[in-house]
């Protein structure tokens, strides 16, 4: 019995006709047959349709495995690695502070994109918008 089979006989729990109905279809004898076994009562659809499931079980057809040409099963693993191109390395550069204060003062920085100043505090709100010449309204 394989995984399917066994949730059909769990299946056959709840509802004793289902089980039956996706094995033999819908209007077969065994469906008619189970479905009076179940009028009779609880016990004899059930086993009825346990009995159905394991007539029937599910086929499984594999396509088989081609064989190489010596005839032997043997499996050759190739692992293909791409060529690892030289990267340069980067320039040493002095260590970020993050956010403490340092005496390196770098002069030439132009405000256009990241800056990177190390030892000066950032600009105050005045000089973030100096050159800002939005309309604001109190609307």
């Amino acid at each position: 019995m394989c995984t399917p089979d066994l949730f059909l006989g769990l299946l056959a729990i709840l509802f004793p006709p289902l089980p039956v109905w996706v094995k033999t279809g819908l209007c077969s004898a065994d469906s008619i047959i189970n479905i009076l076994l179940c009028m009779l009562g609880y016990i004899p659809g059930l086993l009825h349709s346990w009995y159905i499931i394991s007539k029937f079980p599910e086929v499984y057809e594999y396509d088989p495995v081609p064989q190489d040409s010596e005839g032997g099963a043997r499996v050759t693993y190739v692992f293909v690695q791409p060529e690892r191109q030289p990267q340069p390395r980067p320039v040493s550069s002095p260590q970020p502070n993050y956010g403490s204060t340092s005496t390196n003062n770098h002069n030439g920085s132009s405000s256009a994109g990241p800056s990177h100043d190390e030892g000066r505090a950032p600009p105050t709100y005045a000089e973030a918008v100096k050159g800002d010449h939005k309309i604001q309204t109190q609307d």
